[in-house]
């Protein structure tokens, strides 16, 4: 059953959109894009050899609306790569794929010595939507997160900012409820699916508007760990203001344990010019004081928000400019102000037209052996996309 959805969704793929086809009133919508990625990886060694490898990537969208309260989706995401990262990790095919899913929705239809291809459905669900009421089934995505590059509260799909080619992000397979309680606030209630007790997930999260800043409140039970955190978002002066903090308490061992706290705090601006502003800072009561141990750039680790970072303190600034409506570059940091280890990515995107882009980025590590970003190398990444 789950090959024959991937084999579906790929000949959709080649087909024009149905709503094209049926009309304005087709319950159908479909949509995606299509993306050649090179990459080149310049080794921290100096004798170090140049990778390079090159990965097409296609995304399909299929929605269906039978009625005004029900709504299926479905997406996948298929790649095909090939070039030196194949050739030198271990197992890349097995280890491509987003780890913590209850249901296996990916199949590599090629897996050679220097080339890997693979199908993923990462976006499976049902949606009902009656009144106040919202009931989602299946693999989806559940944001909890209110900041832009670390969120202790999106306790559901953590991702990795290092994961640049990921902009939808990984879903979890679950049941949510959500019951708006007013027109600013609403409260939900999430269960994640596991094979084992200590995989599942149970958690709430309150959302109200007060003071015209949005705040938030959760708690639960997540895997080994006990949560329990807090938010908010709102505008000050025109700048944007968000934090986040996540504490996280072991349920073995529940009074010998200590817990961790994970904050972050991030403001931004958005001149009249265009130009662009964005500073933050990351806190783990667990991270590291000094050398934190280097980062590893190519796991495919299941991530959590306990570890947003190896260091004690992470801190975050960028800045990006619209050199012309269809031209935009800017740079990105972030520093461990105790191991002085530093991770640099600039970029330009330029806007061939409304559905087609190319973008050039790179991503540097610098630091000394053992830092958290330190002995690494550098990166850079030709992108070219087609949205349809």
């Amino acid at each position: 059953m789950k090959n024959k959805l991937l084999t579906i969704l790929l000949v959709i793929g080649c087909m024009p959109s149905f709503s094209q086809q049926i009309g304005e009133v087709s319950p159908f919508e479909f949509s995606g894009y299509v993306k050649d990625v090179q990459t080149v990886f310049v080794p921290h060694q100096a004798d170090g050899n140049w990778l390079s490898d090159n990965s097409f990537h296609n995304r399909l969208r299929l929605k269906y609306y039978p009625m005004d309260w029900l709504t299926a989706e479905v997406q996948a995401r298929n790649r095909l790569v090939y070039g030196d990262f194949v050739k030198i990790l271990p197992d890349y095919s097995k280890n491509a794929f987003s780890k913590g899913y209850f249901v296996k929705l990916h199949k590599a239809w090629l897996a050679d010595s220097s080339v890997v291809g693979l199908s993923e459905i990462d976006r499976f669900f049902v949606q009902f939507t009656k009144a106040n009421w919202e009931v989602t089934i299946g693999r989806q995505r559940i944001n909890w997160g209110l900041n832009l590059v670390w969120n202790p509260n999106d306790v559901f799909n953590t991702y990795s900012y290092f994961d640049f080619e990921y902009e939808e992000r990984p879903g979890t397979d679950a049941i949510s409820v959500k019951y708006y309680t007013s027109y600013t606030s609403s409260a939900q209630l999430v269960y994640k699916a596991g094979s084992t007790f200590s995989e599942m997930a149970l958690a709430g999260l309150y959302r109200f508007n007060k003071w015209n800043f949005d705040f938030q409140v959760l708690g639960g039970l997540v895997k080994s760990d006990y949560v329990g955190g807090v938010g908010f978002s709102g505008n000050i002066y025109g700048a944007a203001l968000r934090g986040e903090t996540t504490v996280f308490h072991p349920k073995a061992d529940f009074r010998d344990t200590a817990s961790t706290v994970v904050t972050s705090i991030s403001a931004d601006y958005t001149f009249e010019s265009t130009l662009y502003m964005q500073c933050g800072m990351l806190h783990n009561s667990a991270g590291k004081k000094q050398n934190a141990g280097a980062l590893s750039v190519f796991s495919n680790e299941e991530l959590s928000p306990k570890n947003l970072s190896r260091g004690r303190f992470n801190i975050f600034y960028q800045i990006s400019y619209n050199i012309s409506p269809l031209v935009t570059t800017g740079v990105s940091a972030i520093l461990n102000p105790d191991d002085m280890s530093a991770f640099i990515s600039p970029t330009v995107n330029v806007f061939v037209s409304n559905n087609m882009s190319v973008s050039l980025m790179g991503q540097f590590f610098y630091g000394s052996k053992q830092t958290e970003f330190g002995n690494i190398g550098k990166m850079g990444v030709l992108r070219f996309k087609y949205s349809f």
